[in-house]
């Protein structure tokens, strides 16, 4: 009898162990994940990615091609003033930069123009929330400025997600990556987004390079008149996002953990500010389902989910930043009320705003300025 008893405290004691052991493992794992959601980011820089820097590049407007000079930050040169009596930073993304439409057809253009003011664009296509921060923090003590106008556009928060492009390039990466992933799931993302940012950097550089060696042929501009847009780019993005929209803009449920995530960026960016004694203002450009019926239905016609609410009232995202804006007393000028139900600020196909458009928001903020 004493033998079975020996015989069975002798195997219980591995049983013992593991249970141990699990119980161990799992409390380390809950311990990594509380220190993974806190605050601490190991002063992990966001990272950017800007235009090759002191040297001339080719734009294009529908194939006609212009050539912009690049700073020594690597962004598109305006025509500022020697003796202006107020200097504005606006950071955004391709919106604000002006894709696909002539330089001096973009709003900061015409109000440098317009205006007794220097309207200074930093704006880089393709930029988000991180970038912009971290463009700031490069450039701000380089320039002149008192005010900053951030521009949201309506997909910032779907930008500043998992991108499937993002996805690709985590995904071929080193499997001990992937394991701190696991421990360390935002902390790492900062890591990957850091050097994801900067991968965009060389991939931005080699395509420039080859785009400027290609010989010019200048379109046929009656041709391009009688063109039928097809909306390709948003094809595309339903095939590789299908979710695209409610990424961008349902911020209270399915786009919860980025909208966070982005907030908390804009705060650290609205005290990077404040600390140097400077104003943030933000200025939101709504995606072309919030206020363009006909893109509304044509971006139902390909086959994303679409909400009414997008369009005949308020999207969670416009929401959220207005209360964001009340509660922390951040400016909001929210285009949405100038633009809703217009069909005619669009380029041909595309998303960006079209010359009109520009015209509109430059006479905007100049009555807000």
């Amino acid at each position: 009898m004493k033998k079975d008893n020996d015989t069975l405290t002798f195997s219980s004691k591995p049983i013992k162990f593991c249970i141990y052991l699990l119980v161990f493992l799992c409390g380390l794992f809950s311990v990594f994940r509380i220190f993974d959601s806190t605050s601490l980011d190991f002063g992990f820089p966001y990272g950017h990615f800007h235009f090759p820097a002191d040297r001339q590049i080719p734009f294009f407007r529908e194939g006609e091609r212009e050539f912009g000079e690049i700073d020594v930050f690597g962004f598109r040169k305006g025509s500022l003033k020697t003796n202006a009596n107020c200097n504005y930073l606006l950071l955004g993304d391709s919106q604000t930069f002006g894709s696909g439409i002539f330089w001096k057809d973009t709003f900061p253009e015409i109000l440098n123009r317009e205006t007794d003011c220097n309207w200074i664009n930093i704006s880089v296509p393709g930029s988000t929330l991180e970038n912009e921060f971290s463009m700031y923090k490069e450039v701000s003590s380089h320039l002149e400025f008192s005010h900053v106008y951030l521009f949201v556009y309506g997909n910032d928060i779907y930008e500043t997600g998992d991108t499937p492009d993002f996805l690709h390039f985590v995904n071929h990466k080193k499997w001990y990556i992937h394991f701190l992933s696991f421990l360390f799931p935002e902390h790492t993302r900062l890591y990957l987004k850091k050097t994801y940012f900067e991968s965009i950097q060389n991939r931005m550089d080699i395509e420039l390079e080859r785009v400027s060696k290609l010989p010019y042929q200048a379109p046929n501009i009656k041709e391009k008149k009688k063109e039928v847009a097809e909306f390709l780019p948003i094809k595309t993005l339903f095939q590789i996002s299908p979710t695209y929209l409610s990424s961008a803009l349902d911020t209270k449920t399915f786009a919860k953990i980025n909208y966070d995530r982005w907030k908390k960026i804009l705060f650290e960016l609205n005290h990077e500010i404040r600390k140097q004694g400077k104003q943030l203002t933000l200025v939101y450009i709504p995606l072309e389902v919030e206020f363009d019926k006909s893109r509304y239905e044509v971006y139902g016609d390909i086959g994303f989910v679409m909400n009414p609410h997008w369009l005949e009232s308020d999207s969670e995202l416009i929401q959220d930043l207005t209360q964001l804006s009340k509660e922390n007393q951040i400016p909001l000028i929210d285009l949405r009320r100038f633009i809703r139900y217009r069909t005619d600020l669009l380029q041909n196909g595309d998303i960006h705003l079209n010359e009109t458009a520009t015209r509109l928001i430059a006479d905007i903020l100049k009555q807000k300025q």
